[in-house]
């Protein structure tokens, strides 16, 4: 294995306890984490008898008089480890069914507590309380709960002993706040049914934090300092919880679902009804297996989504990546998004999605092809043990698609099968250790397909396992992570051909001597590997990170992959500030680098990044700097897409985000980039401004414009066989995109909110310079490549080369200029008209143009997309929750 001298040099610096103790005795340095022995706060429940709580947010019944009270909050923002600048109180009751929980929120300038209304999930600038329950106990899970003065809510569900949470996840809880002259009060209900825990645990892990909007302030109840790492293991204890419940925890929401599309008329030989209207109904149900495992099944699930993917235009040999938006794989979903090197082990679009056979239309005829593959059932069981055990399992069950072919007239002709009965499954377990310090888990995946002889294109079984561990001692300063992962494919010749042939591997590269096309395999397997260690707490932090994946490694079929037969090596050292210091309240600056390669050693190149400094000032604006970027020594395998690897030359680039005060009624963003490759035509820039504004206490609006430009001399082109010789065909491609994407939020009530969310996008290509590859490890660019002269003319859309010059074409190619504009918006109305049930109405509008054509007139086609045909949808939404 090759591996450089500049990143073996980096890594043993930074690795080494000598390195870092000489690091800390520069400069002024924050206390180090505390020790091992440091006591947690303790805060003692009350169990409620005769004394009930009547939730009105003003904390004066008898039951909170009686009940223990905590207070003595730590500043986390400003200044990290200060005493709050407000007083906070905290009591805690229960009953047989549910956890009360009261905070009084004094504040010496009550007429100036910060409030926003906003829809779940989605509150900011505002004050706010947030209580966070680890009723597992394991020092890693939390279920969080969040209020604002005005009663707008968030919630999530917190995994692996991380701050941020999933807030996909939708519990049925209750809160109520009160505003006075001495601050504001919030008193919280939250059902045990909605909580997981070991009922013969009379302890919990707890936490309570306050947001100070005006001061920028953020507090908490057990210290929480910016030198430490975790955070559900840095909790309190809430004590006490003596004779819980094991309630039932059956809960049922059916569904009905009415919409009406209305499409422009079909051209070319795809049909799709101009009006469409659809009536569907379905049930979602959640029960309580035990106290601490919960099933989730689906029947006839809505799997639709209601606001539309972003715009792009992918030039690349990979596929665009976009994030899940259906409700059943989006709540929960931190369980089974595990990342393994070179990809997401679990991506949830690959279930439901279109179907990936073709029908061909009959002689004149049409053909109506499927949109999606229809998800018949889904069940998933979740949950973690008094044990420290924890376990998820998902199925899903798709049904196969077929195509409606009609002749000329419009009647159906008969139908082709587009997309095979499949089976997804995916399951997680983890074993904790010493308090969850230490972890040992793994994961499956497995896709299985019914195939027909009209499916050979496709893999009949595909098989992912992984092994994985984290250890974390002094604290959880210090950390190591590792992984080992397998996978199997199986299928036709054709479909392993395929896979061999993928953009991950490339087996067919006439200069790899590692791999080797085998067109007779009818299976394919691969592994992979990653280990990663280091400091992640204190004024100093570095890491060290190395990852090996086999060319064979394959996790496409349930995951997303995008990258494969390679290695890397990369490390980082990091100095924190967290305190404020002059102009800043905390800052950070870094530099690390990595060297990649691919298994045969082959090197890809270096990436350095020798400063990075991210600072937020006193008037709280934020800058993200990043003024030098670069990598050296590059060589791509994929450059020519099956072809031998090309030696590419170094490139440089720069960025820098500056943002200013979000809290403010106007907030302004930037992001900027410029960068080139050294020694040949090759530039980009690309400029993001995002103006935010909040007019009122239930309005936001925010635009944001992204203007990109960048000309690459290399764009891929094509191949071409010519006499027995493969030519590799390159063109110069000058790419300008417009963007803008602008959000409306108008929030009501808490339960009550309106959304708007419109894109319009403008990209252009256009084409010159074509030539070809003749010498790919030249080391001077202009050696690597022969520009096509007086041998190459293009006419009607068509570029012909003459390569011998004698009046007849050696070879051809399609003119790729082209233009796309498009227009995706939706509005939302959405009202919880009772806790848990929610009507949704929904309008969703679409425009979009394509075109071969190099033109790029920025807002003249914005303008145009207003002349162009739409496809609008009109959904109206309605469950109900019903517990028992």
């Amino acid at each position: 294995m090759a591996f450089s001298g500049l990143t073996a040099l980096a890594i043993a610096l930074v690795l080494s306890p000598g390195g870092e103790q000489r690091a800390q005795s520069r400069g002024s340095a924050s206390p180090a984490v505390a020790p091992d022995s440091v006591v947690p706060r303790v805060l003692r429940a009350f169990r409620i008898g005769p004394w009930a709580i009547d939730l009105d947010g003003r904390l004066d019944d008898d039951a909170w008089r009686r009940a223990d009270m905590a207070s003595g909050f730590t500043q986390r923002n400003p200044n990290d480890g200060a005493p709050a600048t407000e007083r906070t109180e905290v009591r805690v009751a229960y009953t047989g069914s549910a956890v009360y929980v009261g905070v009084r929120a004094f504040d010496s300038e009550p007429d100036h507590i910060r409030s926003r209304l906003a829809r779940r999930d989605a509150i900011s600038q505002s004050d706010q309380i947030w209580l966070y329950f680890d009723s597992y106990h394991d020092r890693l899970t939390c279920f969080q709960f969040g209020v604002t003065p005005g009663g707008s809510t968030e919630d999530a569900y917190g995994s692996d002993d991380n701050s941020w949470g999933d807030s996909s996840w939708d519990p049925v809880w209750e809160v109520k706040t009160s505003v006075d002259s001495l601050g504001w009060s919030a008193e919280f209900r939250i059902p045990f049914t909605q909580l997981r825990f070991d009922r013969k645990n009379s302890e919990w892990g707890f936490q309570v934090a306050r947001r100070i909007e005006r001061k920028a302030e953020n507090v908490y109840w057990a210290p929480w300092s910016k030198n430490e790492s975790g955070f559900a293991s840095r909790f309190g204890v809430l004590e006490n919880l003596h004779g819980l419940p094991s309630p039932m925890r059956l809960e049922v929401r059916p569904y009905t679902v009415a919409s009406n599309r209305w499409r422009p008329e079909p051209t070319g030989s795809l049909y799709a009804p101009t009006s469409l209207q659809q009536l569907d109904a379905g049930l979602d149900l959640k029960y309580g297996l035990t106290s601490d495992f919960t099933l989730d099944l689906a029947v006839n699930p809505d799997f639709g989504q209601v606001e539309a993917d972003p715009a792009v235009v992918n030039l690349t040999a990979f596929e665009s990546y976009f994030p899940e938006k259906r409700p059943f794989f989006v709540e929960g979903a931190a369980l089974f998004n595990r990342w393994v090197p070179g990809g997401q082990l679990f991506y949830s679009r690959r279930i439901g999605r279109p179907p990936q056979g073709w029908a061909g239309p009959p002689d004149g005829g049409t053909v109506q092809l499927p949109e999606a593959t229809t998800i018949v059932s889904a069940a998933k069981v979740t949950g973690k043990s008094s044990g420290g055990l924890g376990l998820g399992v998902m199925s899903a069950v798709t049904t196969a698609e077929s195509a409606t072919l009609r002749d000329s007239t419009g009647e159906v002709v008969g139908s082709k099968r587009v997309q095979p009965l499949g089976h997804s499954f995916a399951a997680r377990v983890q074993q904790d250790f010493r308090e969850g310090s230490h972890t040992v888990g793994g994961m499956v995946t497995a896709v299985n397909q019914h195939l027909g002889d009209e499916f050979g294109f496709l893999r009949s079984a595909a098989y992912v396992g992984v092994v994985d561990g984290r250890h974390r001692w002094k604290r959880n300063m210090y950390g190591i992570e590792w992984l080992v992962a397998a996978s199997h494919l199986r299928g036709s010749e054709e479909a392993i051909r395929s896979a061999q042939r993928s953009p991950f591997r490339y087996y067919q590269r006439p200069d790899a001597d590692h791999v080797e096309l085998d067109t007779t395999r009818t299976s394919l397997s691969g592994y992979a590997f990653s280990l990663n260690a280091g400091k992640q707490a204190g004024t100093w932090r570095y890491f060290g990170y190395y990852e090996w994946i086999s060319p064979g490694f394959d996790i496409s079929d349930m995951g997303f992959q995008w990258s494969g037969d390679r290695q890397e090596a990369s490390a980082g050292l990091y100095y924190f500030r967290t305190r404020p210091v002059r102009m800043f309240r905390n800052f950070q600056v870094g530099a690390n680098l990595s060297q990649t390669w691919t298994t045969a050693g082959e090197a890809l190149g270096t990436w350095v990044r020798p400063v990075h400094f991210y600072a937020t000032f006193t008037n709280n604006w934020t800058l993200s700097l990043n003024p030098l970027a670069f990598a050296v020594n590059r060589f791509s395998v994929s450059a020519l897409r099956g072809g031998p690897g090309l030696k590419l030359n170094d490139w440089r680039n720069s960025f820098v985000y500056v943002a200013t005060d979000s809290r403010k009624p106007v907030s302004l963003g930037i992001w900027g980039s410029v960068g080139g490759v050294l020694g040949t035509p090759e530039r980009w820039a690309d400029i993001e401004p995002e103006l935010n504004v909040r007019p009122s206490g239930f309005l936001t609006a925010s635009l944001g414009v992204s203007y990109a430009w960048s000309r690459d001399p290399t764009q891929w082109i094509g191949r071409r066989v010519v006499a027995d010789s493969t030519r590799y065909l390159l063109g110069a491609i000058e790419q300008r995109t417009l963007n803008l994407t602008s959000r409306v939020d108008v929030t009501l009530t808490p339960t009550l909110s309106i959304q708007l969310y419109a894109q319009p996008f403008v990209s252009s290509g256009r084409y010159g310079d074509f030539k070809e590859v003749v010498a790919p490890l030249a080391p001077q660019y202009a050696d690597r490549y022969r520009l096509f002269g007086d041998e190459l003319t293009c006419a009607d859309l068509m570029c012909d080369v003459d390569l011998d010059a004698d009046g007849t074409a050696d070879l051809s190619f399609d003119q790729p200029d082209f233009n796309f504009k498009s227009l995706r918006s939706t509005l939302v109305l959405r009202w919880e008209y009772r806790p848990g049930s929610v009507l949704y109405v929904a309008w969703q509008h679409g425009r979009s143009h394509y075109v071969r054509e190099r033109a790029f007139r920025a807002f003249g086609d914005l303008a145009d997309l207003l002349s162009l045909e739409a496809d609008n949808t009109l959904l109206v939404k309605f469950n109900y929750w019903l517990s028992f």
